[in-house]
């Protein structure tokens, strides 16, 4: 029996040999003793080489009902659902820290009917009033998506199930969420956000980062139910019978293997924004930007690779949840961020043109298919205006007495930008934009010179693709059949929900959603 390294390579350092040798893809031992024959290496390299060796005696094997891969939302409420529901349940993590994307998102769930609306009187706040506005959203994707997208009956099937999400993680789960309130966007009150997350200054939405509260409450919940949480422990294989079930799942907790029997597998690993290979696959746009994200760094695709390699049905196309403009340099990220987050903003691009209507509630796309992107400002706020004047550089910040200037500083035609900005602030006196239709509220002058144009790139906080799933959110082959033992949720399956934009508290809400009903349904697994 052959013995295999733990990991793809092993530094070996001898001193007496003064040797430094590094193996790259050798498959086992035996290719260690082979090259000693060519007197590649000498055997004291080999012995040296040994201690790194794991036969599969020493692969630790464990039994279980259920095994979750992934610790952010849909993950954590997938552990939950299935413990709930009878099973004996593992949840895995690869990396050091429980909570995925979740934990770094607002912490907003979108939903209407819930307890806490009903509690505070909330009016006008159906699930059908939200799925319109979810619907009518994505009349403003990005062009080229797949037209058959979003499949609206499954977004009305989904919708109908956040309020129980709701009320699910108020009750059992024990989350306890803030006074229901408007999202970014405003409308009615169907953000749910953390009751201990601050309200934001414009009184909508959530804060940043609001999301570990709700990791918190489950956690909290899965450490007193005794569900084990394995973290730094990275799911590598889907294992499968001869029937192509799934039995279970190949993982490495440090170098020590792992093998993981059980009766269904749940992938929650989330979406593909730190993999530039599948960025540049799907959404080749944003690839020059996989490290300015908002998504946890282990969001590298992997439950949607693993579940792929067994027969799972894709998608042949994706996108972005893009989420922000942001600075090269993060300290300049507020200079040009309001209590209105960037809808009272106005941006240019590389011809000193607007090319985005500034209110609405993303407007990252427009940026990621620009040239190059700069938010304009002026020097009104002089403790901003003291920081944007540290910078002389067109990739950072760049400033002027006049257009003129500013225009030549920037390398855009000065004639249209000083156009662009006079037509611009005649509409913030006349209170109504002809160019964009901005909402008169947000439309704030820009006449206080020294002039500055901070360049911004886009951020995003997610990925819209995955594998094809059911209802149950089973995972599906491309002629339509049950991966029998394998589930998925949140951005590991979220396509047929978008088209190609993102809707202010449906991530969320398809997280926590999809990982409750795919750990009731595991769990009933035989």
């Amino acid at each position: 029996m052959h013995t295999h390294l733990a990991a793809p390579w092993a530094k070996v350092s001898l001193q007496k040999e003064t040797l430094i040798v590094v193996f790259y893809l050798i498959s086992d031992a035996s290719d260690l003793l082979e090259m000693t024959k060519f007197k590649t290496l000498s055997l004291s390299v080999v012995l040296a080489c040994l201690p790194f060796a794991v036969s599969a005696a020493d692969i630790e094997k464990i039994n279980t009902d259920v095994v979750v891969v992934g610790s952010g939302g849909t993950g954590l409420s997938a552990a939950a659902s299935a413990h709930q529901h009878g099973a004996k349940v593992l949840l895995i993590e690869k990396q050091a820290f429980v909570g995925g994307s979740s934990a770094l998102a607002g912490g907003a769930i979108a939903a209407g009917n819930t307890n806490p609306q009903k509690r505070a009187g909330t009016q006008n706040v159906s699930d059908d009033g939200f799925v319109n506005i979810w619907i009518k959203d994505q009349d403003r994707s990005f062009p080229g998506a797949d037209e058959s997208m979003p499949d609206e009956a499954r977004m009305h099937k989904i919708i109908n199930e956040f309020d129980k999400t709701v009320n699910w993680m108020e009750k059992d789960i024990g989350h306890k969420f803030a006074v229901p309130r408007p999202f970014g966007y405003g409308g009615p009150n169907y953000a749910h956000a953390p009751a201990e997350s601050p309200i934001p200054a414009s009184g909508r939405g959530s804060s940043p980062a609001g999301g570990r509260f709700v990791v918190k409450a489950f956690t909290t919940y899965l450490d007193n139910a005794g569900v084990p949480i394995m973290t730094g422990t990275k799911a590598e294989e889907l294992i499968t019978d001869s029937k192509g079930n799934v039995v279970g799942v190949k993982a490495m907790k440090g170098k020590q293997p792992i093998e993981i029997r059980a009766k269904a597998v749940i992938l929650g690993t989330g979406g593909f924004a730190r993999n530039k290979e599948l960025l540049e696959k799907f959404v080749p746009s944003y690839a020059p930007y996989t490290d300015v994200s908002n998504a946890t760094p282990g969001a590298t695709g992997d439950g949607i690779i693993m579940a792929q390699k067994v027969g799972a049905a894709g998608f042949k196309d994706g996108w972005v949840m893009g989420i922000s403009p942001v600075s090269t340099k993060r300290e300049l990220n507020n200079t040009f961020r309001t209590k209105n987050v960037y809808k009272d903003d106005v941006f240019v691009n590389q011809d000193g043109k607007r090319f985005v209507k500034e209110d609405l509630p993303y407007i990252v796309d427009p940026i990621a298919n620009q040239k190059a992107a700069w938010a304009i400002l002026d020097s009104k706020d002089t403790n901003k205006a003291a920081l944007l004047a540290k910078y002389n550089d067109p990739e950072i910040v760049v400033s002027g007495k006049n257009w003129e200037e500013l225009a030549k500083a920037m390398g855009v035609p000065a004639a249209q930008l000083k156009a662009t900005m006079d037509q611009y602030n005649q509409a913030c006196k006349d209170k109504k934009d002809p160019v964009f239709d901005k909402n008169p509220e947000f439309l704030v002058p820009f006449e206080q010179a020294p002039f500055y144009a901070v360049r911004v790139i886009p951020s995003t906080m997610g990925t819209i693709g995955g594998v094809r799933t059911n209802d149950k959110f089973q995972v599906l082959r491309a002629d339509g059949s049950v991966i029998k033992g394998l589930y998925a949720g949140g951005e590991t399956a979220n396509r047929p929900f978008y088209r190609r934009v993102y809707t202010s508290g449906t991530g969320l809400g398809l997280a926590y959603t999809s990982g409750r009903i795919a750990g009731e349904n595991a769990a009933q697994e035989k």
